[in-house]
């Protein structure tokens, strides 16, 4: 399985980081992404954050920035075995697709739909790729203090996710 959402629904974040303005941060560069980091005090103000760290603890979080017109590549991750990612703009069209190579030529693709205020647990060693079109893409994701494989952190997250 590529991803599984997260049952417990953004109470604060997503507002938050819906209405920030974002031309003024600092923004540098993480592995192709734009990147600002967020403080660790919204694992006490965020319910689901919350929760996730007290299953798996969470080491730092942040929202990653994609320009217009660019795609990132299919890839899997170098470091990250899976994460938690939260879409945080919906006006403009992007993809998140999940790929499995059949041949040389041709890959079949499972797109994740993101909804507004839902968390998702990600597989990051399975080949994925990010489009996007006409306006900046903003997502939340973080890193975990232990790396875990997808499967593993699926069982562990298990009685919070959908």
């Amino acid at each position: 399985m590529y991803y599984s959402s997260i049952s417990i629904k953004s109470n604060k974040l997503f507002d938050y980081l819906t209405d920030l303005p974002y031309d003024t941060y600092n923004w540098t560069e993480h592995f192709g992404f734009d990147s600002v980091q967020l403080g660790l005090e919204w694992l006490e103000d965020e319910y689901a954050l919350k929760a996730i760290h007290n299953i798996h603890p969470i080491k730092q979080m942040g929202v990653l920035k994609i320009p217009p017109f660019v795609n990132y590549n299919w890839h899997v991750d170098e470091f990250r075995q899976s994460c938690i990612n939260m879409l945080i703009s919906y006006d403009h069209i992007s993809y998140c697709l999940f790929g499995k190579e059949l041949n040389d030529y041709v890959t079949a693709i499972t797109e994740l739909k993101y909804k507004p205020y839902t968390y998702y647990l990600l597989n990051n060693q399975q080949l994925h790729t990010v489009i996007n079109f006409d306006k900046p893409r903003y997502m939340f994701s973080l890193y975990f203090e232990e790396e875990l494989e997808y499967k593993k952190l699926k069982q562990k997250l298990h009685p919070i996710l959908t």
